[in-house]
């Protein structure tokens, strides 16, 4: 862990201005020195800082980029929320089961989807089907849960301690807050995400359907700041699948031990009602597909 001085303007400004309310008397913009915890192997992204303060998010700055992999990742802090559908949700699957999960921990999750040029720069090779001279910042696809792995593995060489979220982590980032089907609220078109435009949910508009991947970072992001989490390219979660029942979670990480392994958010290629929040996606961890890839964690500490 490292720890940056920011110049964050207006923080000072705002405990002035509560301290002279009761005079009358206009307060002055304050520049201030605060300390922001940033992962090794990371700095801090300038602008964002401001944001881990004014907002608290344990100190933890906002977003940050791993220096080696070029990667932007934003703060996750903890907190709790209802995963998986109501009962009326429509196209809801019998696997969505609701039920109340705590995540006790913040952690940083990748701002977009791992991009080819990044996958090619820690692993030498690069996988993807949608390969062209521009395609480096197309999100890598055609990886396996084990190829995921070995990725993950080479990050870590160097001290860090990154990982794939785990099926509530990244539900819990994609929503939010919400909790309507997207983040985005209750209907999806292409015009919203990468997914296939013939077929819309929650009376949106017909659009295009591009019939491949975009882009990472293309449409507007969720609250948090995490661009991509409906369409484009699904993204491998370290669970096991296995049906989670009603009761309530703390950091739950699925079975023990399974066959599939779970990935979630759905792709370029599929329906919108299929790039739900809560919709559950399960194969053999030697599962290859031009519409999947992954998203990664970096645990702080």
């Amino acid at each position: 862990m490292n720890w940056n001085l920011h110049t964050v303007a207006g923080l000072a400004m705002m405990w002035a201005c509560g301290g002279l309310a009761a005079t009358g008397l206009a307060a002055e913009p304050v520049n201030v020195l605060v300390a922001l915890k940033v992962p090794a192997g990371c700095r801090a992204v300038t602008g964002t800082a401001a944001a881990a303060v004014l907002a608290p998010v344990a100190g933890w700055a906002r977003e940050v980029v791993h220096e080696t992999s070029g990667m932007s990742l934003v703060y996750i802090p903890s907190g709790s929320f209802e995963m998986g559908s109501p009962a009326g949700e429509a196209r809801r699957k019998a696997d969505e089961t609701q039920h109340r999960v705590q995540i006790s921990r913040g952690f940083y999750l990748g701002k977009f989807e791992v991009t080819q040029a990044q996958w090619q720069a820690v692993t030498g090779a690069n996988p993807a089907q949608f390969v062209g001279p521009a395609s480096g910042t197309f999100p890598v696809e055609n990886v396996r849960w084990d190829d995921c792995q070995e990725f993950l593995r080479r990050l870590n060489a160097g001290g860090s301690r990154f990982r794939l979220p785990s099926e509530a982590e990244w539900e819990y980032a994609c929503r939010a807050g919400t909790t309507t089907p997207f983040n985005s609220g209750g209907a999806l078109s292409s015009e919203l995400a990468n997914c296939n435009g013939n077929l819309p949910y929650g009376g949106a508009e017909k659009g295009e359907y591009r019939r491949g991947p975009l882009p990472v970072g293309r449409f507007l992001p969720n609250a948090w700041g995490l661009h991509d989490m409906h369409g484009n390219v699904a993204e491998f979660c370290q669970d096991w699948y296995g049906d989670y029942g009603a009761a309530p979670a703390v950091d739950p990480q699925g079975p023990g031990r399974g066959s599939v392994r779970i990935f979630r958010g759905g792709g370029w290629d599929h329906d919108a009602a299929r790039c739900r929040s809560a919709v559950r996606f399960h194969d053999s961890p030697l599962y290859r597909a031009p519409d999947l890839g992954l998203r990664v964690v970096l645990d702080p500490e």
